[in-house]
């Protein structure tokens, strides 16, 4: 946030802390989202978290910087309990844990990459979240694919 009108030394801390109240935020209602369609809820997360570096990337002041970071934790806290949720339910259960344990080391360092960067600049937040919108068309046609299946 080098440059950025506004920013001082606290700026991390601001960020941070507006992370963790969207997140407290987003968390709060995930027991309700079990009650919608999982395979939609997953990809308009997904979608929606897309969203949150590119719009990072183009803010120019603490302030919507600030906002944006509480909505990428308001908007990412229900992804973990929502997709390994769907994950169990479609993973037979003696294979749960390794695909879980798989699923969270390739998953956890791709969920910090935009958050790391934007302490220094904002050089790497348009490619995460150029990133992240392709694998939204996957994953749609995945999950929906899938769902269609069952049907």
């Amino acid at each position: 946030m080098r440059g950025m009108p506004g920013a001082d030394a606290s700026a991390p801390g601001l960020l941070w802390g507006a992370l963790g109240v969207g997140a407290f935020i987003g968390a709060s209602p995930v027991n309700q989202l079990r009650d919608l369609p999982q395979r939609h809820v997953l990809i308009a997360i997904i979608g929606l978290w897309t969203m949150c570096p590119i719009a990072l990337a183009h803010v120019g002041d603490l302030t919507s910087a600030v906002i944006v970071f509480g909505l990428g934790g308001l908007v990412g806290a229900p992804f973990t309990p929502v997709v390994y949720s769907f994950l169990r339910s479609r993973v037979e259960p003696e294979e749960q844990q390794q695909v879980v344990t798989l699923w969270t080391t390739g998953s956890t360092p791709a969920a910090g990459v935009p958050l790391i960067e934007p302490a220094e600049s904002t050089r790497g937040l348009r490619p995460s979240g150029a990133l992240t919108m392709l694998l939204l068309p996957i994953a749609a046609l995945t999950v929906l694919r899938d769902g269609q299946a069952e049907e």
